[in-house]
């Protein structure tokens, strides 16, 4: 995962970081989401397209609306995600997302900490952990790295307010942008995001991978 979307990466830092994925037992290596003048390299490395995603931007430093609390539907809780929920998280995101690309407990850490600042939100109706977010701040750009409901709680309002609280909690960080990506074929997600004010960027984001054993 690129930790610096601006960042180009050069055929020597692929091949370095195949070498680090072959000494620790990797079998296949699969990329972050790239933006397109980051994957010339790791196609140069026989990488191949994995999954094509959607990038959506939305401009906070020009929005002038007043913050706001994201507004909570009856018996939904919202809390910070903590270590023990973690289970949870990555069991909605299971049934949430088709394999391979849904993520398990550890996997969700390396989201938190794939960016220098982060927010973690879940979910709760009637006690029950329903719906969890990871967002990100690096300087002043945010993203919002992980949004997945449970497939028997939507149509609640929960990723609307999960997202809700990500692009305030940027806000009040005085991010400029925020940005996030999904499936080009996830429409529900799409519809969600472009009507809260997010709008689609030109080109598309792809993850690459390649095997190695």
């Amino acid at each position: 995962m690129l930790l610096d979307h601006h960042m180009v990466p050069t055929d020597t830092d692929v091949a370095g970081w195949m070498d680090d994925a072959d000494q620790q037992g990797a079998r296949i290596v699969r990329t972050g989401a790239l933006f397109p003048n980051a994957a010339p390299a790791f196609l140069a490395a026989g990488f191949q397209v994995a999954d094509t995603l959607t990038l959506l931007s939305r401009r906070l430093e020009a929005d002038a609306s007043p913050p706001r609390r994201p507004r909570v539907p009856p018996g939904v809780r919202l809390r910070r995600l903590r270590p023990p929920m973690l289970a949870d998280a990555a069991a909605i995101d299971r049934r949430s997302f088709a394999p391979p690309w849904a993520n398990d407990s550890a996997a969700l850490v390396d989201i938190m900490n794939a960016t220098p600042h982060h927010r973690s939100r879940s979910v709760h109706l009637d006690g029950r952990m329903v719906g969890f977010s990871i967002s990100g701040r690096a300087d002043r750009a945010g993203y919002v790295q992980r949004l997945a409901v449970d497939p028997s709680s939507r149509r609640r309002g929960i990723a609307g307010l999960l997202l809700d609280d990500a692009v305030e909690w940027m806000r009040r960080r005085h991010v400029h942008q925020a940005m996030v990506n999904t499936a080009a074929d996830n429409r529900p997600a799409l519809a969600l995001y472009e009507s809260t004010g997010f709008a689609r960027e030109a080109g598309s984001l792809l993850i690459l991978e390649r095997g190695l054993r």
